[in-house]
């Protein structure tokens, strides 16, 4: 991100200013030194100036933001409730977010008309090589299990998943709702000839890469009428050469499901 850019959060609450970057600056000095007097001499505003800004603050906060320390070394002062340190660090978080959300502006690989892709690139990082973002399409339940499929975009055929019941509810699936799949790479599986004990997660791919590592090889793939990009680890020595096309399955069972 360019040095000079400068994102300033504002939250309001029932239309009206609830905190700023001044605001927040005047409550983590009360933090810090325990005085309001003081607290206006390092945020460099009056005394009357910043108790005007915590009663604004105050009136129209959920809970209150300040308490009375009795007694102590200096006969007292005024700390901050939980509720109010919780603010300070929302509020850190939120410019965090809003930085980074900002630095995704540079790449443009990265489609902005998804908040679940967009997000993905600046939120927790997963050591799944494959991700792919599609929407629900269906939804069964059987037992204690829920099969959903998902449907990529630019491919015809979903993906199938397979996850408990429990989880589904803890993740709100509903169709139409997008989502992220994670897969690991050596969870997809090759054959050069289709299998025929497979039924669904069957998909045909050209290899795109190899990299020998030794007892291993990383395969880059493409698959699918929009030629998704998938990485796979083959352990075995079966022979396969760039260009070739080959066979992927996915267990429904080993697919990781995230989203928003």
């Amino acid at each position: 991100m360019p040095t000079n850019t400068e994102i300033l959060l504002t939250i309001k609450l029932q239309q009206q200013l609830f905190v700023d970057p001044k605001r927040i600056r005047l409550l983590k000095e009360i933090q810090q030194c325990g005085s309001i007097n003081q607290a206006a001499k390092n945020a460099k505003v009056s005394y009357k100036s910043a108790w005007d800004h915590l009663a604004a603050m105050n009136a129209i906060s959920p809970k209150p933001l300040l308490e009375r320390n009795i007694g102590g070394k200096h006969g007292g002062g005024t700390a901050l409730t939980i509720y109010a340190k919780r603010l300070l660090q929302l509020y850190d978080l939120l410019e965090q977010t809003q930085q980074k959300a900002f630095a995704i502006l540079q790449d443009e690989s990265i489609p902005l008309d998804s908040i679940l892709h967009a997000t993905s690139h600046f939120s927790l990082q997963s050591s799944a090589r494959n991700q792919f973002l599609g929407t629900i399409s269906k939804l069964s339940y059987q037992n204690i299990h829920c099969f959903v499929e998902i449907q990529l975009k630019g491919i015809n055929q979903p993906l199938a998943v397979s996850i408990t019941e429990k989880s589904a509810i803890r993740l709100n699936l509903t169709l139409g709702k997008e989502v992220m799949l994670m897969i690991k790479a050596p969870w997809v599986n090759l054959y050069r000839h289709k299998p025929e004990n497979r039924s669904v997660n069957l998909f045909l791919a050209t290899v795109m890469d190899i990299l020998d590592k030794g007892e291993t090889k990383e395969v880059m793939l493409n698959f699918g009428e929009a030629n998704l990009p998938c990485c796979a680890t083959l352990t075995t020595k079966e022979p396969i050469k760039l260009k070739d096309q080959v066979w992927i399955y996915i267990d429904p069972e080993q697919v990781i499901l995230t989203t928003l």
